[in-house]
């Protein structure tokens, strides 16, 4: 944005009440999605089309000896099969780099990895097909553990090494600080991998048009990038290949990395293959065997403190296990490790953060992106030191959090109170000094139920930073009934994102919410917007909607002032009209200054585009400003403990985050209770179970995620605004913010609550009853 637009945003910020943004606005589609009204990928297809399904590996890892694909051809109603020999153009199906085949060649990595796809014309014979394929293997040495993984010895699972990606921080004199300390601290804390589990497994479906191109409908987050890895495979140009984001039934970040290329990919090759259309679609065990997870992490922090409280210095050695294909765990260990020491002042800092590959699932994006694996060994070892200091946990933090002036652990520099102000807010809110002298004294009975109330603090660097050009793009255009159109490649998937950007275009235009229509994502319509990834759409893109919108209304000013008699500059555009400040009795409604500007020729259409300023910090010692700016927060959980059984309930969550602005409140206490539920799964229960490489539990029934029944009596979620300094009116991001904390906070709170101190998660019954006793 020019400086003038910069200005105007500035202007807009600093009104007193605004008339659309900060209200209480219905998340576009809602009401059509309780109806079940919405139309997925799958109730799109039509009768007559082909079904696609992947030959799998039912090795770790081994090498490819031969494929006899003869008997598969052969069976009845099957229409071809596909190897990698078959692609028409490129074998690169990786998310960010290029390092995973969409069919393996040679060699493959992980269980379950594609090796061929049988086409056929009913799911039932690709499926019986899939036993009539026979491929040799050989089977190689495998390495599971990140650990061993690293030793010189180790098995190979690329030849460029086990190492992806190594991150550094260096701040101060470490052993100078743990010299001047007196207590040092250390621990050990793992985290295991997790799965989004959007509720809609992977799906695409494709069919050939008239002019040689292929259409493709997919449940998916990025059109864009998958756009591009998929048109590289066919060997198309850009406009042969259409992309559409149908109504998606979650994303959670798994329908942005690798899958979504896959299923798309799939139905693309079939419909060129043979003219027709096609579908691929993933089962449900299919889907949790191959998508991305969330990382497993072996964290080791060393912390030391001085007698009064304040911390010194922090030493921590991050090892993520990132499975057979980097996807983005080169990225996510950035993160991770930057966040390392949690939301505190310490004048001395090393932290060394491994992406490592082995034999495992993929590991990728999946909400929090290294955030609640950091954030949970941070909390619960800034927990363990305020016990041995004999100090209250949320006096101990006070006397460390990032404060105005104070410096991150990249040494950049913090203005924002925000973090102090959620402290205060959460204190208040959960009466904390009092219920925690309630459960004290509660718990000196004799009862197996005990309770505990835990905190936990963040602070996250907003949007990609240094994980890639920040920029997004919006388009909108004006109707001859002044109602506006609202299109762009950031997708929805449920989060309501979107409707933040038609909010931010209807206050800039003075007209209702509903008069601005979203499209669906198309990318044969619009120009590439940047992913939908890192809680950014409301932060980058709500910029890039407020430079469209205001392109249009310079636009119609123009008119306007001609029409009134007056300058632009007094023009108010307010409830569906445009009228003169100085004279109020000169007004016109916007439908008919459109009218008229559509009359004399003048274009209604703009393109809103926003690039967030360049991050700067060094590779070498990973100090400077990786992020533009930051989201607080903090969680206190209140929980129950049978000490008999070792189950834990989370009665009450109050979370605690600093939004910056609070574009759709409404939105918000939804983004707060969803996040925290999933929260609450990744902390006591949510777990993918591997033996030797193999998942163990890909299903419904082996895997569990919270239900209803696993949800708090109570979720007091509390919206505290301290203006951000790029986002659209000061707002911050806040998709993945609240899936970080609940973790961290329920094992403090388990801890409060029996006095067993578990270290890694998930939370599960067993490992309390070992603790405990």
């Amino acid at each position: 944005m020019d400086s003038q637009q910069t200005a105007q945003l500035q202007e807009m910020t600093e009104i007193r009440e605004f008339a659309v943004v900060g209200k209480k606005v219905i998340k576009a589609g809602a009401m059509d999605a309780v109806l079940g009204k919405p139309t997925f990928t799958a109730d799109i297809a039509s009768a007559e089309l082909l079904y696609v399904k992947a030959i799998r590996s039912p090795y770790v890892h081994a090498k490819i000896e031969g494929i006899d694909a003869s008997r598969a051809k052969a069976y009845p109603g099957v229409v071809s099969v596909l190897t990698s020999k078959d692609l028409p153009g490129t074998n690169d199906a990786g998310s960010l780099l290029s390092d995973r085949p969409l069919l393996a060649v040679d060699e493959v990595r992980h269980y379950g990895e594609a090796i061929a796809l049988i086409i056929a014309n009913t799911p039932e014979a690709a499926d019986e097909a899939i036993s009539h394929m026979k491929i040799s293997f050989s089977p190689l040495p495998i390495v599971t553990n990140p650990v061993d993984a690293l030793r010189p010895n180790a098995p190979k699972v690329h030849k460029e090494g086990n190492l992806v990606k190594h991150t550094k921080i260096r701040k101060g004199d470490v052993e100078k600080g743990f010299r001047e300390s007196a207590l040092i601290i250390e621990n050990t804390f793992k985290t295991d991998f997790m799965d989004g589990l959007p509720l809609e497994t992977e799906v695409a479906y494709s069919y050939p048009e008239p002019d040689g191109r292929i259409t493709c409908i997919c449940s998916m987050q990025n059109p864009f990038d998958v756009h591009s890895k998929v048109r590289k495979i066919l060997a198309f140009p850009e406009d042969k290949l259409r992309m559409i984001q149908a109504t998606t039934g979650g994303g959670f970040g798994p329908k942005s990395d690798e899958t979504p290329i896959d299923v798309a990919a799939y139905a693309c090759l079939a419909s060129l293959k043979t003219g027709k259309a096609a579908l691929a679609q993933f089962t449900r065990d299919e889907s949790m065997l191959v998508q991305c997870k969330r990382h497993s992490f072996l964290i080791k922090n060393k912390t030391g403190v001085k007698s009064d409280g304040r911390l010194v210095a922090w030493e921590s050695e991050l090892i993520e296990d990132t499975g057979a294909y980097i996807s983005k765990g080169h990225l996510v260990i950035g993160r991770a490790t930057f966040h390392c020491t949690g939301p505190y002042d310490v004048p001395n800092v090393k932290a060394d953060g491994y992406c490592v590959l082995t034999n495992n699932t993929i590991a990728g994006s999946t909400r929090g992106f290294g955030a609640p694996q950091a954030h949970f060994a941070a909390e619960v070892q800034m927990d363990i030191i305020a016990d041995k200091l004999g100090m209250d946990p949320v006096v101990f933090r006070a006397k460390n959090i990032l404060r105005p002036g104070t410096l991150t652990a990249t040494s950049q520099k913090i203005e924002d109170p925000g973090l102090e102000m959620c402290l205060n807010k959460a204190i208040q809110a959960s009466e904390w000094y009092v219920r925690r002298k309630e459960y004290e004294e509660y718990n000196k009975g004799d009862g197996p139920l005990k309770k505990g109330l835990g905190i936990a603090l963040l602070y996250h660097g907003n949007t990609l930073g240094p994980e890639g050009d920040d920029s997004a793009t919006v388009h909108i255009a004006i109707t001859s009934e002044g109602k506006v159109i609202l299109e762009t490649g950031l997708t929805d998937y449920g989060t309501g994102g979107t409707t933040s950007l038609a909010i931010v275009v209807a206050e800039v235009l003075g007209l209702p919410y509903e008069d601005v229509k979203i499209e669906r994502p198309d990318t044969s319509r619009i120009t590439n917007s940047g992913p939908t990834v890192a809680s950014r759409v409301t932060v980058i893109g709500g910029r890039a909607a407020f430079d469209a919108a205001q392109k249009i209304k310079n636009k119609l000013a123009s008119q306007a002032g001609n029409m009134l008699r007056c300058e632009k500059s007094v023009l108010m555009f307010r409830a569906g009209e445009v009228y003169s400040r100085a004279r109020p009795d000169r007004r016109i409604s916007f439908k008919d200054l459109a009218s008229e500007c559509m009359n004399l020729s003048v274009e209604l259409k703009a393109v809103g585009h926003y690039m967030a300023p360049a991050t700067e910090w060094d590779e070498e010692t990973g100090q400077g400003a990786p992020y533009n700016q930051y989201t607080f927060g903090a969680l206190i959980a209140d929980v129950e403990v049978d000490t008999e059984s070792g189950f834990v309930r989370v009665k009450e969550l109050t979370p605690v985050y600093d939004v910056g602005k609070s574009i759709n409140p409404l939105a918000l206490r939804s983004v707060y209770e969803g996040g925290s539920i999933m929260g609450i799964g990744y902390g006591i229960m949510e777990k993918i179970a591997t033996d030797k490489g193999v998942i163990l539990n890909p299903t419904l029934h082996t895997y569990w995620i919270p239900t209803i029944m696993d949800c708090p009596e109570t979720i007091n979620s509390i919206i505290v605004e301290s203006a951000g300094t790029i986002g659209v009116f000061g707002a911050k991001s806040m998709g993945e913010i609240p899936v970080i904390l609940p973790a961290a906070a329920i094992a403090n709170a388990v801890a409060h609550a029996t006095g067993a101190r578990i270290k890694e998660i998930p939370l599960t019954p067993d490992k309390i009853l070992a603790t405990v006793r």
